[in-house]
């Protein structure tokens, strides 16, 4: 019994069972895979059409791309001053509102003050 186990686990029985379950394999696989061919042929097909009709408009666009880069940088710089522009406006607008209702403010205190002194008689 030994000498059978002995004889079962040698490398070349170990490799001749790795080999042949790998021809099973390999056989096998070929007969699933011719059968997927004959589906992806068709949706290959479409899609190479569908690349091949991008393509063919990709030199028409990258044109007008190239055209309306030379109009559109100008226009990036001016439109980062405007926006630097509009944001020292907004800026000064918030500090002019700040300031307009601190003297609200303080208006109201100073009514507040005469109307309490007129109560009291001093004015």
């Amino acid at each position: 019994m030994n000498n059978v186990l002995d004889v079962i686990l040698t490398t070349e029985v170990i490799a001749g069972v790795l080999i042949a379950a790998s021809l099973a394999m390999a056989v096998r696989s070929i007969p699933v895979f011719s059968r997927e061919t004959a589906g992806i042929a068709p949706r290959l097909m479409k899609i190479e059409a569908d690349l091949e009709k991008w393509r063919g408009g990709m030199a028409e666009k990258k044109k007008i791309v190239t055209d309306l880069t030379t109009v559109v940088d100008p226009l990036r710089e001016r439109e980062g001053r405007l926006r630097t522009y509009y944001d020292s406006l907004k800026n000064m607008e918030v500090d002019h509102e700040k300031n307009e209702a601190k003297m609200t403010e303080e208006q109201e205190q100073a009514r507040k003050k005469r109307v309490q002194r007129k109560k009291m008689g001093f004015s």
